[in-house]
């Protein structure tokens, strides 16, 4: 059998008895990287741990699309608002994203059966916070949209320039030729 998405052997094997799934989520938060897991407990895997978020996260993939509009994801973590607090000091828009899909030994189990699977890359594309009860606990909510492209409300940005181009290839003025051609162009453009 042919798997398009690269499944490891190890996780084959086991597809034809009961399955116990874990999502593993990784963030690159500003000020150091995140990792949680769907189960309890932690799990270590990739020369990291992971921390079990339980029923306290959630995770929602944005659809594989086509065109332009951006299909937006969601991730969620909840707890204790002394334990929320440091991550809302920094602000993760722009942090990359990676969700691997993994199966364990036993329910809500910590033993991973091979490596997980990468089944979504992205990036986050801001952040939103609550507070509610729970209880007679004040509980915090971070809510993280994610998406998989650019977002259209980020401005383009030129990451190659002509000096740029020019440092890496003396004599080359195809730099230059093209920015006095879009600025030629940008003057034309009508103004409203």
């Amino acid at each position: 059998m042919v798997m398009s998405r690269g499944v490891p052997a190890g996780m084959l094997a086991v597809l034809d008895q009961p399955l116990h799934p874990v999502m593993l989520v990784y963030v690159d938060w500003p000020g150091g990287a995140q990792r949680a897991h769907s189960n309890f407990g932690t799990i270590t895997w990739g020369g990291h741990d992971w921390i079990g978020v339980g029923s306290m996260g959630g995770v929602t993939l944005p659809g594989e699309m086509t065109g332009l509009a951006v299909s937006d994801g969601m991730l969620t973590l909840g707890g204790l608002p002394e334990e929320i607090d440091d991550l809302l000091g920094l602000d993760p828009r722009g942090a990359e994203v990676l969700i691997y899909f993994g199966l364990t030994t036993a329910r809500n189990g910590t033993v991973l059966v091979s490596d997980p699977v990468l089944a979504w890359a992205g990036y986050v594309d801001g952040m939103a916070s609550s507070e509610g009860y729970e209880g007679a606990e004040i509980r915090s909510t971070i809510t993280l949209p994610v998406v998989s492209r650019s977002s259209q409300r980020l401005r383009p940005a030129a990451y190659h320039s002509e000096a740029d181009q020019a440092a890496e290839y003396p004599g080359d003025t195809a730099g230059r030729w093209l920015t006095a051609a879009l600025a030629r162009t940008t003057a034309a453009l009508p103004k409203w």
